[in-house]
């Protein structure tokens, strides 16, 4: 079994220096080959997920929301070829995948740098009181700790 490669968007090339990268679950794929069919049902030209599960051994990639309908009306998800895909956002959470690209950037005098969470302020919240401060007696043994 080989590793699914997809290309990398024009932003990640000159990011990262490198143009293809094996996809992984997580990871968010543009779909950029395709019909342009007028009816929205089946047109997936342009469409952007993230990646829920990749065939190895197909060769084949499922993204979230692109689906394919069934004679009889249900749906299922559509398995896309990667030469039709583009990752648009790696994720980096694996320590191997983040070495592998950290070591085919620096061979391109590339940075890899981490793209910048947003997190919310958090208040500071008073300490609270220790058993002291309460007016609670505190045991011997609980003292020597």
């Amino acid at each position: 079994m080989r590793e699914v490669v997809v290309h990398l968007s024009k932003d990640l090339v000159s990011r990262y220096g490198i143009k293809r990268f094996p996809v992984r679950k997580g990871d968010m794929v543009k779909i950029v080959k395709g019909d342009k069919e007028k009816d929205e049902k089946i047109n997936i030209f342009g469409k952007e997920g993230k990646v829920i599960k990749v065939l190895k051994d197909e060769g084949k990639v499922v993204v979230e929301n692109i689906n394919i309908s069934k004679a009889d009306g249900k749906m299922k998800p559509r398995k896309l070829d990667p030469s039709a895909l583009v990752i648009t956002k790696i994720v980096l959470e694996d320590k191997k995948r983040k070495e592998r690209l950290t070591r085919l950037a620096a061979t391109r005098n590339k940075v890899v740098e981490e793209e910048p969470e947003k997190h919310e302020e958090v208040e500071d919240k008073a300490e609270l009181p220790t058993q002291e401060e309460k007016g609670e007696e505190v045991s011997g043994d609980e003292q020597a700790s």
